[in-house]
């Protein structure tokens, strides 16, 4: 035995060591000192010393795994011992141990058991990842077996537990969906168009409208196998909220008629034919007096004005002409195909008669007054863009004539753009001499009641009139040169101004300043506007530029776009002005990098648009930006609006627009009220 090259010791029944195999010591299992024959009792530790009792008492083999310490610095071997009774038989006087080094088993086993538990600790995470989805998520086989699904998915579906099970048949589960209501609204095409493409290996997203109303956006993934994955998502609330806004882009939520989007598309159509020939006519009609109805009837009595206006207008008028309400009291219908000018004006004639019919309102009875201004285009030589202007000077012509009639355009009735001349030809003078000056409207954050910024907004000190509002003025910014010496005016006052609250520490936030069209068409303003800000050494996330539907969608879009993505790269703010007043959509707010949406006030202030405000707050927030809600009056519309969840507000609740000398006093006074 002492020659063996396995390690064996032979031990008293006190457990000292009579005799040492040559692999023993050549292992060094044992310390030096424990290979001494007159060396303490053999004992590397207790489950070796429990193991020599328990043969000693059975005189049967033991076997025990032994850790051996190699050196100071926590090394070690592992050792596993048979230790058998010698000689065989009851008389037995001395153990046999035959060693066996297992080290390289031991931390093999102990790497695959930390392997598992970082195995389960990553299937638990995945397990906790997988039900706290928001959305449904399964996986089958390309059997259509069920691999997996999460919580999400089944209470989706209300399936029950027997039905979440591995293995079970997608088209049992189909069958329990249609049976409890919940199945897809067209099964062949949701089949077809979904779990047959994801089998063949396509991937495949679509919208799925179920029985009870739902719509589900289902997506599948083709795997490896031959099966799919697909993630289940409820976007019901989502949908109706972008069929609002796109109602919203196109129809008048009041009346339910076509908008002014709606009515730009059918007139450029008309234009279209126009040129290769047909005869159309349009017709402009405002509501006479429209305000003095809200002012002693009350606003609801002038909603139930235009909405019954709105019925007359579409009796009067033939199914294919786009009548439409432009917003406020103004109204204008397409007339495409006509033959004769009679053809326009016979409905014209039958919608006056409608108008004498009373209108009843809370047991107040009023008529309908309205000034009509209609023109027609039957020259293949004339231009039929020009049809829009014309209808706009015989309108203003009916009014001038005492309102309440309508009048058809003649080349004689010149007189308004006579006028307009003259305003332009004064507001060119009142450029030079310095009289526009700006006014700051607070825009209030309602999360934390402080002030965040103002709206820059332009005023005409006119040395007879005094201070006049941009509505005394319109038509200057409808000229482009007088537009471009404005928005210069704006600029320079806005960014001196900035500056000069910076070095007084006026705490001011942001500055809004609104684009005109003609500004961007230059396709320098954002070179130009970045100028500025260095010349006046502002920081560019001291500015907001607002610009309105129109303009986003009117001529140039790409300039537009080109020039926004520019000054939003730099850090100014994009505000959409006025939403819902022009022809913006979702694509539009989708390729625009919009970082405000304003809602215009005509939504703030009618408590019946208010599934409209609502809207617009949920998809500013799902696009990631704040909405600012205008022309906010009373303490009502402030609690309204911070319960659904709107981020900023301005007007008159607040503050009117105000001169800058009085900024900083308003900021001082607000921050100490709130």
């Amino acid at each position: 035995m002492s020659g063996s090259p396995t390690p064996i010791v032979l031990l008293d029944l006190d457990l000292r060591p009579v005799l040492f195999s040559q692999g023993w010591l050549d292992q060094a299992v044992t310390p030096r000192t424990a290979q001494s024959p007159n060396a303490e009792p053999l004992a590397p530790n207790a489950e070796f010393t429990a193991a020599a009792g328990r043969c000693l008492e059975t005189g049967a083999v033991e076997t025990c795994r032994v850790e051996i310490p190699t050196d100071a610095e926590g090394g070690a071997r592992w050792y596993s011992f048979e230790l058998s009774p010698w000689p065989r038989g009851s008389a037995y006087s001395r153990f046999v141990v035959v060693g066996r080094e297992v080290t390289e088993a031991v931390l093999a086993a102990r790497e695959a058991e930390l392997a598992g538990q970082r195995l389960a600790e990553q299937n638990a995470r995945f397990d906790a990842a997988l039900s706290n989805m928001p959305h449904g998520l399964c996986m089958f086989d390309a059997e259509k077996r069920l691999i997996l699904c999460n919580t999400a998915y089944r209470r989706l579906y209300d399936l029950p537990d027997a039905l979440g099970v591995p293995g079970t048949p997608l088209d049992d589960i189909l069958e329990h969906r249609c049976s409890i209501g919940k199945g897809p609204r067209s099964f062949a095409t949701f089949y077809a168009a979904t779990v047959e493409a994801a089998l063949r290996g396509a991937a495949a997203t679509r919208d799925v409208e179920l029985t009870d109303g739902r719509t589900i956006r289902i997506t599948h993934n083709p795997t490896a196998d031959g099966g799919y994955v697909a993630t289940h998502e409820d976007v019901t609330e989502s949908i109706s909220a972008a069929a609002q806004i796109e109602f919203l882009a196109f129809r008048d939520p009041l009346t339910g008629l076509p908008n002014r989007a709606a009515f730009q598309r059918a007139y450029d159509d008309a234009v279209a034919a126009a040129e290769q020939g047909e005869m159309f006519g349009l017709i402009m009609l405002d509501v006479d007096h429209f305000k003095d109805v809200n002012d002693t009837l009350g606003h609801d009595a002038g909603d139930a004005l235009l909405k019954a206006l709105a019925g007359q207008l579409k009796r009067a008028f033939r199914r294919n002409d786009t009548v439409a309400r432009l917003g406020g009291d103004e109204f204008a219908i397409v007339l495409r195909d006509l033959k004769s000018e009679a053809d326009m004006t016979r409905p014209i004639e039958v919608l006056q008669g409608l108008l004498r019919t009373p209108i009843e309102h809370a047991g107040q009875s009023f008529t309908i007054c309205a000034s009509i201004g209609a023109a027609v285009h039957g020259d293949p030589d004339a231009d039929p863009t020009h049809l829009l202007k014309n209808a706009d000077v015989a309108l203003y012509q009916a009014k001038y004539d005492g309102r309440n009639r309508s009048v058809v355009f003649r080349p004689a009735m010149r007189t308004e753009v006579e006028q307009r001349v003259e305003l332009l030809r004064e507001v060119r003078l009142a450029i030079s001499q310095g009289e526009f000056d700006l006014f700051y409207q607070p825009v209030v954050d309602l999360a934390g009641n402080t002030v965040a910024g103002f709206e820059a907004l332009m005023r005409w000190n006119h040395p007879e009139q005094g201070v006049l509002p941009p509505a005394a003025f319109m038509a200057a910014f409808e000229d482009n040169d007088l537009s471009l010496q404005l928005g210069e005016v704006a600029f320079e006052r806005a960014l001196g101004q900035m500056r000069a609250w910076l070095d007084q520490g006026v705490e001011f936030g942001r500055v809004a300043i609104n684009i005109s069209a003609a500004q961007f068409r230059t396709g320098r303003l954002a070179a130009e506007i970045a100028a500025k800000l260095a010349r006046w050494n502002v920081p560019a996330d001291r500015l907001t530029i607002e610009v309105t539907e129109n303009v986003y969608m009117g001529w140039g879009a790409e300039v537009v776009s080109d020039t926004v993505r520019q000054l939003h790269d730099t850090g100014v703010l994009i505000a959409l002005d006025d939403f819902g007043t022009g022809y913006a959509s979702l694509a539009n707010l989708r390729q625009f990098p919009i970082d405000r949406l304003k809602i215009d006030k005509s939504f703030v202030q009618n408590s019946q648009d208010d599934a409209i405000v609502r809207a617009v707050i949920n998809l500013g927030s799902s696009m990631g930006m704040k909405v600012v809600a205008e022309g906010v009056e009373r303490p009502d519309q402030v609690a309204t609006l911070t319960q659904y969840g709107c981020d900023q507000v301005q007007g008159y609740h607040f503050a009117r627009p105000m001169p800058a000398t009085e900024v900083a006093g308003f900021i001082e006074a607000f921050s100490t009220r709130a």
